[in-house]
C-alpha cells in the first residue's frame, strides 16, 4: 500500500492532461460532449490528486507513529 500514494498521484496528472486535451479540442470543434467528458476527466483527475496525497499524510503519520512508539520502548 505504501506506493498506492505515488501511482495515484501519477494517473491523477495524467488523467488531467488528457482531460484538459478532450475539452480544448472539445472547444476548438465545438463538441459539448468531448468538452463535457473533459471536464469529467479533469475532475476525476483533482480526486485521484487528492487520495494520493492523503495517502502521503498518512503514510507520514504511520512512520512518525512507529517511530515514537520505538522511542517509547527504548526509554523503558
Amino acid at each position: 500500500m505504501g506506493d498506492s500514494g505515488p501511482e495515484e498521484g501519477a494517473k491523477g496528472v495524467t488523467e488531467g492532461i488528457k482531460g484538459k486535451a478532450k475539452e480544448a479540442i472539445g472547444s476548438v470543434t465545438g463538441s459539448d460532449d468531448l468538452k463535457n467528458e473533459g471536464a469529467a476527466q479533469q475532475e476525476k483527475a483533482d480526486a485521484q490528486r487528492d487520495a494520493a496525497k492523503k495517502e502521503a499524510e498518512a503514510e507520514s503519520a504511520r512512520g512518525g507513529a512507529e517511530a515514537a512508539e520505538e522511542k517509547q520502548k527504548s526509554n523503558q
